[in-house]
């Protein structure tokens, strides 16, 4: 059965391969001696293979001890699915397990892994250095083709790997963000919970099961961790740590310090909410009151790229010596150095901590 689902494989990714190589032999005429033809050509096995996987990760089958070992530790609270769709097919998850080794060797496992949690994303650290490799690759091997640049096709490749980076730490800040504001409210809760006669482990459920997200889906992980032998204090602990809160460690500083020499935690609690409260409201003044140097450093930052795509769309020719010539090329890298230095001096500027 393995050999015969081997060889129906094979033939689809064929078939496919095929399919999509036809149209484009049958314009191009096949000669093998022109370079278009051989771009084709790879354009079009690129495509199929693009097309098998597709059909693999939306109708592939997960592997039935992964399900039931899931199924079973769903029993001790909200198991979180970070199988991803690599994991149905074993070439790419392979592929996946080699990116984690190189990832831990290069000391950036960690990294990713946490910017992945933080944006909730359902992906392991190698599932997403393998799609993120394998989207530059194909986009910067369909900009290659169509300028017939090699060099336009790495810069391309280059830009897709930079934008999925800066998306994922964009969406994993704004979960950090809705975490901090949602936190005067969380320790509220927990303290109007310890006051009705709740354990602190019982208020803890409560914030999982009342609190919007993304603090229900943190707590409801902290809870469980707590059912699978982990204190409270250092569930909660993970969860600062998760999120990055320093107003949450320091939260789960004062729970220690409590357990340890007693008091009233629901009063402590309370008072480091409204200290919370505070400080947001003024990062909010601050933020109102630095709103016109962030917009003027945006302008300043984008307006570069902005007249450089005007003038190649508008007149190219003139641009043209600036992208095809050693000293133009030359003088685009220092002036993105450049550029770089100034958006972040402008950053130190706008930007004010408290």
């Amino acid at each position: 059965m393995r050999i015969l689902g081997r060889t129906m494989t094979v033939a689809v990714v064929a078939a496919l391969t095929m399919a999509v190589a036809a149209p484009a032999f049958a314009q191009t005429g096949v000669r093998t001696g022109d370079p278009k033809t051989w771009l084709v050509i790879v354009g079009a096995i690129a495509a199929g293979l693009a097309a098998f996987l597709l059909i693999i990760i939306l109708f592939g089958r997960a592997p039935g001890r992964e399900a039931a070992l899931r199924g079973r530790l769903a029993t001790y609270g909200q198991s979180v699915d970070r199988s991803g769709f690599f994991g149905r097919f074993r070439v790419l998850r392979r592929a996946a397990s080699t990116a984690e080794g190189v990832a831990r060797e290069r000391g950036v496992f960690q990294i990713i892994e946490t910017a992945l949690e933080q944006a909730n994303l359902p992906l392991r650290p190698g599932e997403a250095i393998i799609g993120g490799i394998g989207l530059a690759f194909i986009f910067g091997l369909v900009v290659g083709a169509l300028l017939q640049s090699l060099l336009f096709g790495i810069v391309a490749a280059v830009v897709v790997l930079v934008l999925a980076a800066m998306t994922i730490n964009m969406v994993a800040a704004r979960e950090r963000k809705r975490f901090e504001a949602q936190l005067p409210a969380t320790l509220n809760l927990i303290a109007t919970s310890l006051r009705a006669g709740y354990s602190l482990l019982q208020a803890v459920e409560a914030v999982g099961a009342e609190a919007p997200e993304p603090t229900s889906r943190e707590f409801g992980r902290a809870i469980s961790e707590i059912r699978l032998g982990k204190s409270v204090s250092d569930a909660l602990g993970d969860v600062a740590q998760r999120m990055e809160s320093q107003d949450f460690e320091w939260a789960v500083l004062a729970i220690n310090i409590q357990r340890e020499v007693g008091g009233n935690l629901a009063e402590v609690l309370q008072t480091t909410a409204e200290t919370m409260l505070q400080r947001n409201r003024l990062r909010r003044e601050m933020k109102a009151l630095t709103a016109e140097g962030r917009v003027s450093a945006f302008v300043l930052g984008a307006l570069p790229f902005f007249l450089f795509a005007v003038i190649f769309i508008v007149n190219p020719t003139y641009i043209k010596p600036l992208i095809s010539t050693t000293p133009g090329l030359a003088a685009i890298g220092a002036a993105l150095v450049m550029i770089m230095i100034g958006i972040m001096w402008l950053q130190k500027i706008v930007n004010v901590e408290i």
